[in-house]
């Protein structure tokens, strides 16, 4: 059992366990560490990769060779692990540094594969770093990847409240580590992409008066504002459901292995539920049911194949309807947000789009305005 915090491979930190105990990542020390260097819109980014920020260690144990694969072929470990990009010049500032708001990242992928912490958002993020954020990407645990008849991996199935518990040690972890490090534990912007914005916003709302019944949070810092793209909003809503928990779905494999997805993800055996009856446990785990006057604020960017979005319409994944509730709840709710709905795009685009007037440049420039707001 080998344990390495520190790895000088690639140029990059690592938190290195194969069978091992983790060692959590001083983050005062963090100004020492290797880093790579990378830049967005002209600004010199440091990036440390593959941090701990938990003592459990979710590595499977194929080791060094899961890691290979996990970087050819779109796989990586779950949970513990983080990365972190910040803009060399205020980092390097410790006034600066104490007042630069932390942006924690839930990378997306069905709740069942972390992309490497989602390579699809990097450069998302390396520009909410560049605007003045202190951005972390997260991993949490993972459900068993085996929809599609991959091989399955050497991990229990996770379920919602599983990953959201992840989200909340990493605030207990923080509420210690980012003071060491000169950082301030009163300005947390919580946001993800796909999966990850449908549990940020699952956590982010649950914060005021808990709504969510199967599991209790600690919520050990207060999240200011969530951003969620293209997170799904009510998972029981909109045709694909309807056709997953069709009765002829079950001798379809890829239906019938999204039926028993959302049975692990809420921890429930839903393979010979009708939908209304699967409706019922799906609902326990949909944002847009927590969402109440004390809610903090949201960004919001979601899309739509079409041009002309209609009744049926969706990004390819999450119907449209999904983000018309979620604003129209909102407005209800009095809770302030700013939103948009991007037409002629697909699911996997829109935290990616950084032509001029793209959804990712929106997202940025979104935060950064809020930012100027509320913690300048």
């Amino acid at each position: 059992m080998k344990t390495a915090l520190l790895s000088l491979a690639l140029g990059v930190a690592a938190a290195q366990s194969f069978g091992g105990t983790l060692t959590v990542t001083d983050l005062s020390k963090l100004g020492t560490l290797p880093h790579g260097t990378e830049y967005a819109l002209d600004t010199k980014l440091r990036v440390y990769r593959d941090l701990a920020y938990s003592t459990r260690d979710d590595m499977p144990n194929e080791g060094a060779g899961y890691v290979r694969h996990g970087r050819e072929y779109g796989k990586h470990r779950s949970g513990t692990y983080f990365d972190v990009y910040v803009a060399n010049a205020p980092f390097s500032s410790d006034a600066e540094r104490a007042k630069m708001p932390v942006f924690l990242f839930l990378h997306g992928g069905s709740w069942s594969q972390s992309y490497d912490k989602d390579v699809s958002c990097h450069e998302l993020l390396r520009r909410i770093a560049a605007k003045g954020y202190f951005v972390i990407s997260m991993n949490y645990q993972l459900q068993n990847d085996s929809i599609e008849a991959r091989v399955m991996e050497p991990r229990p199935n996770a379920t919602f409240g599983d990953m959201l518990a992840d989200v909340d040690t990493m605030l207990a972890y923080l509420k210690t580590a980012l003071p060491a490090a000169g950082l301030p534990t009163d300005r947390i912007v919580l946001g993800g992409e796909s999966a990850g914005g449908h549990l940020a916003m699952c956590y982010a709302w649950d914060q005021d008066a808990p709504g969510l019944s199967e599991v209790t949070l600690s919520h050990p810092l207060r999240v200011s504002c969530v951003t969620s793209v293209v997170g799904p909003s009510d998972l029981a809503d909109g045709e694909m459901v309807a056709f997953i928990f069709s009765p002829f779905a079950l001798q379809i494999p890829p239906m019938r292995g999204m039926r028993m997805l959302m049975g692990w993800l809420t921890g429930t055996d839903m393979i010979n539920m009708n939908q209304a009856q699967a409706s019922v446990y799906i609902r326990k785990w949909a944002p847009v049911t927590l969402i109440k006057k004390e809610s903090c604020p949201a960004i919001l960017a979601y899309g739509c194949q079409d041009q002309v979005p209609h009744a049926r319409s969706s990004d390819s994944m999450v119907p449209v309807s999904n983000f018309i509730g979620l604003t129209n709840k909102l407005t209800q709710a009095g809770v302030s947000y700013d939103g948009k709905l991007f037409t002629g795009i697909n699911h996997g685009e829109v935290a990616g789009n950084f032509n001029p007037n793209g959804s990712g440049v929106w997202v940025v420039d979104k935060l950064a305005a809020f930012k100027a707001k509320n913690f300048n």
